[in-house]
């Protein structure tokens, strides 16, 4: 993560993306000495509804100490590490922790807690056996799907709408291509200079276009991939062709 903001991470560390620091110090956020330990990357289901998108594999890949924690009987669990230290913390190197929320193959609301959540309505796996500080790959690519992601006050959200590079992904791809305006995210409470999206590709690849006091983002060949309500306007942040993304903000 040292790159530009660490988005790749923003994925995960990246902390899995704001991702993408100019270089690699943010890498030992999601080094390879991450305890095998790892749980299931399946989106855990918590009575309260505030949390059941949290992904726990996620987070510990992102932050290989939480698990060490854990085994130590500090906290119960990743998401009790999430909520009593790390979503009011820092990292090693003075970014917010990042929380995963994540959400399923089927329609979604999801909404993060904490000072930088990354929100996605497609659910991210962990592949081991790819190695590497981030093996991980989407689930499905959100075709025929309606997603809504909310951002919260005093957040800087993060919002995933494209797959990056990885061991695990040779290929970046957005997500919510193939059903043209049948599949896409909603993405509420955007807050322009505070958040940010990640999308797949490259900024020439997309099409963003300000009606009914929202912003429309589509491929090029004129698939939805994603409306933004209440902004007309977003600005090209940082673009990290290694990852084969980049940031709108």
């Amino acid at each position: 993560m040292i790159m530009h903001k660490t988005y790749a991470i923003a994925l995960l560390s990246l902390s899995l993306i704001t991702a993408c620091q100019s270089g690699s110090t943010n890498q030992s956020t999601a080094s390879n000495n991450a305890p095998a330990t790892i749980p299931s990357s399946s989106p855990i289901a918590p009575a309260d509804p505030s949390v059941k998108h949290f992904d726990e594999a996620l987070y510990a890949l992102a932050y290989p100490e939480v698990n060490e924690q854990v085994k130590a009987g500090k906290f119960a669990s990743p998401l009790a590490h999430y909520q009593a230290v790390g979503q009011s913390g820092k990292d090693a190197n003075g970014e917010a922790i990042a929380g995963f929320f994540m959400g399923t193959g089927s329609n979604d609301t999801i909404s993060g807690f904490g000072h930088h959540p990354h929100i996605s309505g497609v659910a991210f796996e962990i592949v081991a056996d790819k190695g590497g500080e981030l093996p991980i790959r989407p689930k499905t690519l959100g075709q025929g799907e309606v997603d809504r992601l909310v951002g919260q006050p005093g957040s800087e959200d993060e919002f995933i709408v494209g797959s990056l590079i990885t061991p695990a992904n040779p290929k970046s791809a957005p997500f919510y291509v193939g059903k043209g305006d049948a599949d896409y995210a909603q993405i509420d409470n955007f807050k322009p200079g505070e958040d940010t999206i990640l999308l797949a590709g490259k900024p020439e690849d997309y099409n963003l276009q300000p009606q009914d006091k929202t912003l429309r983002i589509s491929t090029k060949s004129g698939d939805l991939v994603a409306i933004v309500q209440g902004v007309d306007r977003l600005t090209v942040g940082d673009v990290v062709a290694d990852y084969g993304i980049f940031i709108l903000k």
